[in-house]
């Protein structure tokens, strides 16, 4: 077997995401689990809070930007994988309303087999759910900030140097 064939699989593993305005996703790592399961239940909950309306008012405005509420919460972006850029809320739309939708009726036809399934697909190695796959999307998590950053009052991270001001 060849190297050749080794380092091309590598370079399309390593993908490169771009944020919004262009500028490189870099250190953004797939969703962790935790992550990807507290947003779902922020979601919930916010829509249980809000009573729906609030909830799907703040949905359109968050889809924009490639998450959800309880995903922009959390620091979660979705991604399109063909783009390499977060998804557009068309794609957000598609993804929450066909795919995710076809999954909870695939689901429910299976007496709850094809759930397992998906909770499956989140536990291996891509942590990617059937409705990601379908929709081409992948949840990124926004990199934390190295130690001893505090956040800048033009909205980045910098690092604490000892003399604040007050």
């Amino acid at each position: 077997m060849s190297t050749r064939g080794t380092v091309s699989r590598r370079r399309a593993a390593r993908r490169e995401y771009r944020l919004a305005n262009g500028v490189p996703a870099v250190g953004w790592l797939p969703a962790s689990r935790r992550r990807r399961l507290g947003a779902w239940l922020l979601d919930v909950g916010l829509f249980i809070g809000t009573l729906g309306l609030g909830w799907m008012v703040w949905v359109w405005r968050a889809w924009a930007r490639g998450t959800t509420p309880g995903k922009s919460l959390l620091g979660v972006i979705v991604f399109d994988t063909d783009t390499h850029r977060p998804a557009t809320r068309s794609r957000m739309a598609q993804r929450a309303l066909v795919y995710q939708s076809a999954a909870a009726l695939i689901g429910l036809a299976t007496l709850g087999v094809g759930w397992l399934y998906c909770v499956g697909s989140v536990l291996g190695t891509n942590r990617r759910t059937v409705y990601d796959e379908w929709s081409r999307a992948v949840l990124l998590e926004r990199p934390r900030p190295a130690s001893g950053a505090v956040r800048s009052r033009r909205g980045g991270w910098r690092r604490r140097t000892g003399i604040e001001p007050a």
